[in-house]
C-alpha cells in the first residue's frame, strides 16, 4: 500500500513537471530573433514583453526600425508600436513550427494587409 502511494505521488509530480515544462516552452517559443524567409525583415521578441526589429512599413518599401511592446494570448500577438510613433497597434496570428514562424496579419500595420502572411526563421 505504501508503495502504491509513493508511486502515485511520483506519477503526479512527473505529470506536473511535464505540464509546466510544456506550457513554459509554448509561452516562450516566440522569444528570440526571427529573420524573414526570402526577405529583409527581422524582429526580436524579448522576455520582458518588448520587441524591436526592422520591418517594411511604408510605400518606400525600405526597412524601418520598429520598437514597442507585445502581449500574447494563445496564437494571437498584440503589438503596440512606440517607434515610429505614427503606427497603429497590430494583431498578428502566429504559428510556430520548429525553427519557423508564420505571421498572419489580422489587424493594422501600414503595408501589412489583413489576411496576408510572412514566414520567418529563428536565428537566435
Amino acid at each position: 500500500m505504501k508503495f502504491l502511494a509513493m508511486l502515485s505521488a511520483f506519477c503526479l509530480l512527473f505529470i506536473g513537471m511535464l505540464t509546466a515544462s510544456c506550457s513554459r516552452q509554448t509561452a516562450q517559443s516566440l522569444v528570440g530573433t526571427w529573420q524573414e524567409v526570402n526577405g529583409t525583415e527581422s524582429i526580436e521578441f524579448l522576455r520582458d514583453g518588448s520587441f524591436r526589429g526592422k520591418m517594411i512599413w511604408d510605400m518606400t518599401k525600405q526597412p524601418v526600425e520598429v520598437v514597442g511592446t507585445y502581449s500574447r494570448k494563445g496564437d494571437l500577438v498584440d503589438l503596440k508600436v512606440d517607434k515610429p510613433a505614427q503606427l497603429t497597434p497590430m494583431t498578428w496570428k502566429v504559428t510556430i513550427s520548429g525553427p519557423e514562424m508564420t505571421i498572419a496579419f489580422q489587424q493594422g500595420g501600414a503595408l501589412k494587409l489583413d489576411g496576408s502572411s510572412l514566414r520567418y526563421r529563428r536565428i537566435s
